[in-house]
């Protein structure tokens, strides 16, 4: 038993230096493992902060020739990656290196076949400064076009047989020999041909000789004119539930002229601006026929007839309102087109209609009949109307209408406390020129609009007076983009015929509001009465213009200022001074356009004139 113990106390202290020896290991590895992890950390914090090998850019023999100095500028990583730095001075000239090849890129597409690039690495004379990597540029002489040729695209070809316009190739014998306008040159004169009757030509190889003793050099275009072709058959797809005939009368040639890519896309135009398609494609055909006939295909994708939809706006002189709509764009199967409008506000409540025929006499001549229930409640006037008319409009080309026809309006008007009943037929003529790019945000271009209405004594009415209108607003993009527009307007107004009393209230002239001089009241700009209410005018002139800045996305702010007068007489007085109004408005853009929002402050205010005006709506001021 004795011997049993003695052994296990043996035992027992062999086992303990063991374990501890065990322990030992473990925590040693352990401790190596977070110094590996620590060292392993620190590393990567000083390759996190390493700066990589800084340096700054100079450019250096350019000074003559800023359009190369900026194209070299524009095309040079060295000096896009600036802020970058590359971990080490091998790596900085791997980058110089391989902006030489683009310099020499950049400039052989200006003209300058021998130009030559180097640079050189300076270090900074201060510790911790960047150095310094100087481009040197040696332009050498501008190369020029000696001889320009337009050849069949190979010998054995037949002559192009059609004088084209040297004046349209963007190049001249004598001009600079660039890249960029040889291959424009190129493509124009394919184009060319496709105006003059051969619709299916296109380009060949082109060939340029560089004669670098004179510094000149010769371009030789090629061209495959293909047949000369006339329009033939036109066959319509898509065209499910509109007339086929109606597509045919929007294409502006007929058959047997000759064809011209220009009329091709002049119907595409006109098909598209009828609402009634969702997409429109017309193309040429693929080949002449033996009669010299080319065939056009045109392509249709009709758009819903039926449209319903609804708008809020709001502003501190109007207050809120609301309106809607429903139109149907094919209410016979001939593109007859239907729309049922309403609003209400707190100044107005009305329900109008429209029915538009197209082609009425003439192509692109339309019928309008139209009627409406409309009631006012101004501090001016307040008034019921009913209105009936017809006329008719005329699209003469793209951007130029014409207008024409009768209304007959009964009214009751409260002008200041006295009720008058007023029977007027008038005869309105207008036309309207419209440049602009786009209906609700445009960009660019203009809108001229010109009205003439004689209101004349017949069917019951006893009064008669002329109304004259004539309205511009002219946009342009600061931008290529279009995010930076100047937009401004202008307006004239007169009525003749008849003393400012003696024409009904609602027809006389009114400035101030939404549309017209933000920052004052609705129409509280003119004359007004011993109540400060307007009363409104014989004559007008309204002038105004903003910035439309979009900042960030959809985002936008615009600047702007308005002024405008109304005056008794029936001409404006140029010496009285107009009322004029700054503000801020801001946009958000839409898909359908972009919601606005507009405050603004009378600058000239008058004792009866609010501080501030705020306006809410859809679509921009003008």
């Amino acid at each position: 038993m004795r011997l049993v113990v003695c052994l296990l106390l043996a035992l027992v202290a062999f086992e303990r230096p063991a374990v501890a020896q065990e322990k030992s290991a473990q925590e040693k590895s352990a401790q190596e493992k977070a110094a590996q992890e620590k060292a392993a950390q620190d590393g990567a914090a000083q390759d996190e902060a390493k700066p990589g090998f800084a340096y700054t850019v100079r450019f250096e023999g350019m000074a003559d020739t800023r359009e190369l100095a900026g194209l070299v500028r524009d095309s040079s990583a060295l000096a896009s990656k600036a802020g970058d730095p590359p971990p080490s001075r091998a790596g900085l000239r791997r980058r110089a290196d391989d902006d030489l090849a683009r310099f020499e890129s950049a400039a052989r597409s200006l003209g300058y076949y021998d130009a030559q690039f180097g640079y050189a690495i300076r270090p900074s004379e201060q510790p911790g400064e960047p150095s310094t990597v100087v481009v040197t540029a040696d332009p050498g002489r501008l190369y020029r076009i000696a001889e320009i040729e337009i050849r069949a695209v190979d010998d054995r070809s037949p002559a192009i047989g059609v004088e084209l316009s040297r004046r349209r190739l963007g190049i001249e014998i004598g001009g600079p020999a660039r890249a960029a306008d040889i291959v424009a040159a190129d493509a124009a004169i394919p184009r060319m041909l496709h105006e003059r009757g051969h619709p299916l030509a296109a380009s060949g190889e082109r060939t340029v000789l560089i004669d670098h003793d004179s510094k000149q050099m010769t371009v030789i275009f090629r061209v495959d004119p293909g047949p000369a072709a006339r329009f033939g058959d036109v066959t319509v797809s898509g065209a499910e539930s509109v007339d086929r005939n109606y597509a045919l009368r929007r294409l502006p040639w007929r058959y047997g002229d000759t064809a011209d890519v220009r009329l091709i896309e002049r119907g595409r135009r006109q098909l598209a601006a009828t609402g009634v398609y969702e997409s429109v494609g017309v193309r040429f055909g693929e080949k002449v026929g033996a009669d010299g006939l080319l065939p056009v295909q045109v392509i249709l994708t009709e758009r819903p007839p039926r449209s319903i939809g609804a708008g809020v706006s709001a502003s501190t002189s109007e207050g809120p309102g609301a309106n809607a709509f429903w139109t149907h764009r094919n209410l016979f199967g001939g593109a007859e087109r239907v729309d049922v409008n309403g609003r209400v506000s707190q100044v107005e409540a009305s329900l109008t209609s429209e029915l538009r025929l197209p082609d009425v006499l003439y192509t692109n001549q339309d019928f309008i009949v139209s009627g409406g229930l409309i009631g006012e409640e101004t501090d001016s006037f307040d008034s019921q109307k009913v209105r009936v008319g017809g006329r008719f409009e005329r699209r003469v080309n793209d951007i130029w209408s014409v207008d024409y026809g009768a209304v007959l309006e009964r009214s009751r008007i409260d002008d200041d406390g006295t009720e008058s009943q007023y029977t007027l037929v008038g005869l309105p003529v207008g036309t309207t020129i419209d440049t602009s790019d786009d209906l609700l945000n445009p960009t660019e271009g203009g809108r001229t609009q010109l009205r003439f209405t004689p209101y004349l004594e017949s069917l019951g009415s006893t009064i008669s007076f002329y109304s004259m209108t004539a309205r511009h607003s002219q946009y342009v993009a600061l931008d290529k983009d279009g995010d930076l527009v100047l937009a401004g307007r202008a307006a004239v107004g007169s009525i003749i015929g008849a003393s400012t009393t003696n024409i009904p209230a609602d027809h006389r002239l009114y400035a101030g509001g939404s549309g017209s001089v933000r920052g004052y009241g609705l129409q509280k700009i003119g004359p007004l009465d011993a109540a400060d209410d307007p009363i409104g005018g014989r004559s007008l002139v309204e002038v105004g213009a903003e910035l439309r800045w979009r900042v960030y996305g959809d985002f936008g702010i615009v600047p702007f200022i308005d002024g405008g007068q109304v005056y008794d007489a029936e001409t404006p007085d140029l010496g009285q001074e107009l009322q004029w109004a700054a503000g801020l408005g801001f946009r958000y853009f839409t898909p359908i356009g972009p919601i606005r929002a507009d405050f603004a402050v009378p600058i000239n205010r008058r004792d009866s004139d609010d501080r501030f005006q705020v306006y809410f709506s859809l679509g921009q001021a003008f």
